[in-house]
């Protein structure tokens, strides 16, 4: 049997946490303490379009001011693979800064408190599906439309269609 000399253990055990907490406080005073692991691919395997990581909720909103509601709602024309979970990705126009994410429910909504501002509102449907809004743009392979929420509340609707072609057509 080997006996172990705690008073031996004790010395490494101790430089072993002295170490890691001066890598605490260095990460904390570069800034490297505030990184969110980035968000998961999408329905069709691209990431995000983001330009920093997003969170899953508002960041801040209230240190940044009034927070506003930002309701987003998806209308469907036609049958194609499911829509509830679409990923949903709201971002500051200009720095493409990812403010937040989240998935479209069962009826197809999402809604957040953000701050207020300009955005980029984006949603990243299964593949066969299209946007019928003449206002929405492809931003990396998310649909996306532009929402002011710099005085009052904003409800941005995403019409989408089936692109792919039905069977004997």
């Amino acid at each position: 049997m080997v006996n172990l000399d705690r008073r031996k253990l004790a010395a490494p055990l101790f430089a072993q946490a002295a170490a890691f907490v001066v890598v605490l406080v260095i990460g904390g005073f570069t800034g490297h303490a505030s990184k969110t692991p980035s968000p998961a691919p999408g329905p069709g395997g691209t990431q995000a379009p983001t330009a920093t990581t997003a969170s899953p909720t508002a960041s801040s909103a209230s240190s940044k001011g009034a927070a506003l509601k930002l309701t987003v709602r998806v209308i469907k024309d036609g049958d194609g693979l499911p829509l509830p979970g679409t990923q949903v990705n709201v971002l500051q126009t200009g720095t493409l800064t990812s403010v937040v994410t989240g998935t479209l429910n069962p009826a197809l909504e999402f809604a957040s408190n953000v701050p207020a501002g300009q955005y980029q509102v984006c949603i990243q449907p299964p593949i066969g599906w299209d946007s019928k809004v003449r206002t929405t743009h492809v931003l990396a392979g998310w649909i996306c439309s532009p929402a002011d929420l710099r005085t009052s509340p904003q409800l941005v609707t995403f019409r989408l269609s089936t692109s792919l072609p039905q069977v004997g057509q």
